[in-house]
């Protein structure tokens, strides 16, 4: 079935009624700001952004206890994972005064194509793939490109190890050699036969993580064995908001056992290359910047050049090919779209 256009008349309307659902929100979170700051507030204390439910957030104290928090005006988009300074006022509530420097910020297109802030302060992205669907090398190094310029630390989880035999072994070694050559962790894990979560637990402790892949790898069921209370800390977020039963269609930050932190969020697991660059395209693939600098010409192409060293890397099997076909695939794309 076509995709059916919108003309012009019906994108202008469409805006229109965005900002105004836009305006009255702040004029709600205004009024909500002014009620709480007549109110006796208490000291300013550190917290961290649990999730964002539009019109409130949900911050977590050191003490792990949950406030349903407004933001002072001008503060910005405000995310999961944000740290602020907030102060306590009755009734479990709160104010957002302050917004701690980030060290990532994840983001995704929005409406209009607008780059949306999803999650904040990310350690670690976990790039999940599957025996079923079968792996892409292509799709697993767009995650790579992504994570390197965040910046996050990238671990390559292949679920579904159970499914393994003698026509995808050789694919799923070839990818475990080739980025555990090149530097990255690969885990091997199935739910199934309980592989690969004592290592998979030991990456994640002490780090802020989120998973990505695409639909049907188990990302949802590796979370679900990660965190056997999430239902218990879903029903305090939802008590906590007052917006009744939480959904995922908020990202939503958790602790997990091993101390460490896992962003749930439907929203950016499927991220991928927006406002990028041809340059971030290039530091994305970390084998070939290495020797991007020692290139003849500052402004090599990497395609055909005299003395370009990436193409000199490749002829001496420093580089894999299928790697350097994935750059110059994932290039080519980006081209065509600029």
């Amino acid at each position: 079935m076509a995709k059916r256009r919108i003309s012009d008349q019906q994108k202008r309307r469409i805006e229109n009624i965005q900002q105004k659902r836009r305006e009255k929100a702040s004029k709600n979170l205004a009024l909500k700001e002014q009620q709480l700051s007549g109110q006796t507030l208490g000291a300013e204390q550190p917290g961290q952004i649990i999730t964002n439910f539009g019109q409130s957030l949900i911050v977590e104290d050191t003490n792990k206890n949950l406030f349903r928090c407004v933001a002072r005006q001008n503060l910005g988009s405000i995310v999961c994972g944000d740290h602020v300074i907030w102060q306590q006022s009755q009734d479990n509530e709160g104010v957002i005064v302050a917004v701690e420097p980030r060290s990532s910020l994840l983001q995704k297109p929005g409406f209009g194509g607008k780059l949306k802030p999803m999650a904040a302060n990310i350690d670690q992205i976990i790039i999940v793939s599957s025996l079923q669907p079968e792996p892409s090398s292509y799709l697993i190094d767009r995650y790579l490109v992504a994570a390197e310029n965040l910046p996050a630390t990238p671990i390559i989880l292949l679920n579904k190890i159970d499914l393994i035999n003698e026509q995808n072994r050789p694919l799923i070694d070839s990818i475990e050699n080739e980025y555990t050559r090149i530097g990255y962790k690969v885990i091997k894990a199935s739910k199934i036969i309980d592989h690969g979560f004592d290592q998979l637990l030991t990456a994640l402790k002490q780090k802020t993580s989120i998973f990505v892949g695409l639909s049907g790898v188990g990302k949802s069921s590796l979370i679900n064995h990660l965190m056997p209370e999430l239902n218990i800390r879903t029903g305090e977020l939802s008590e906590a908001s007052g917006e009744g039963t939480h959904t995922t269609t908020s990202s939503t930050l958790y602790t997990l056992p091993c101390g460490g932190q896992l962003i749930d969020s439907p929203g950016v697991r499927d991220f991928g290359l927006w406002n990028t660059t041809a340059e971030d395209i290039l530091y994305g693939f970390k084998e070939l910047r290495e020797f991007s600098g020692q290139c003849k010409f500052s402004n090599c192409a990497h395609q055909s050049e005299p003395d370009c060293a990436i193409l000199q890397a490749l002829q001496d099997e420093k580089i894999s090919p299928q790697r350097f076909a994935n750059y110059r695939k994932m290039l080519a794309e980006y081209v065509a779209t600029v």
